[in-house]
């Protein structure tokens, strides 16, 4: 698993869950084209960008190209890493035949080569490794998973810090701990149990 600050930028839930399977950074699914209408998730790749910084990884046919040079567009206030994926042919397993272009998506190229690909724009970690970063204990501790209201609990917290309520806990301790230190979002937590 390779440690990455920026969060990373991609079409969909396939691409999303194969990034989950080498990074440990925040993958935000654009659903392609809804993006464009999805003002929330607009918003919200624009703190990253200016938080942390955003890498694109799109697929490399033209609909991917498109929509990386739109999610450029709306990030430009901020940092945005281009991650190219390597035109590869082929189709995606789950597929019964190749895409329009004849060539592999970011869900269907091998994880050694995205792991080269991230490497290459990503830089260096801007935290220490030795800081641990807040786990869903924690998360369980502040009330936010686990007990009564605690869903109606995280959506309120996760709409204070800038971000969609909806999202997973999974989702939401990955964006945190991407904007805030570790012991930034610690006392984050226990101003909020505090508040409770």
């Amino acid at each position: 698993m390779i440690h990455i600050c920026q969060a990373i930028v991609v079409e969909g839930k396939y691409d999303r869950m194969h990034l989950n399977e080498i990074t440990d950074a925040p993958v935000i699914e654009t659903g392609g084209f809804n993006l464009y209408k999805d003002m929330d998730k607009q918003d919200l790749i624009r703190r990253f960008s200016k938080e942390t910084g955003i890498i694109i990884l799109t697929d490399s046919d033209p609909a991917g190209r498109k929509l990386r040079s739109f999610i450029a567009d709306i990030a430009k206030d901020g940092k945005v890493y281009h991650a190219i994926v390597p035109e590869i042919e082929g189709k995606e397993p789950r597929k019964p035949q190749p895409g329009a272009a004849g060539i592999l998506g970011v869900e269907g190229v091998g994880k050694s080569i995205l792991e080269e690909v991230l490497r290459s724009v990503a830089g260096e970690p801007d935290r220490r490794e030795d800081e641990a970063p807040v786990t869903l204990v924690e998360w369980f501790d502040a009330g936010l998973t686990g007990g009564e209201k605690s869903k109606q609990k995280r959506t309120e917290f996760l709409k204070a810090h800038g971000l969609p309520g909806n999202l997973s806990q999974k989702q939401a301790l990955r964006y945190l701990n991407s904007i805030y230190s570790p012991d930034e979002l610690r006392k984050e937590l226990l101003l909020y149990k505090k508040n409770q």
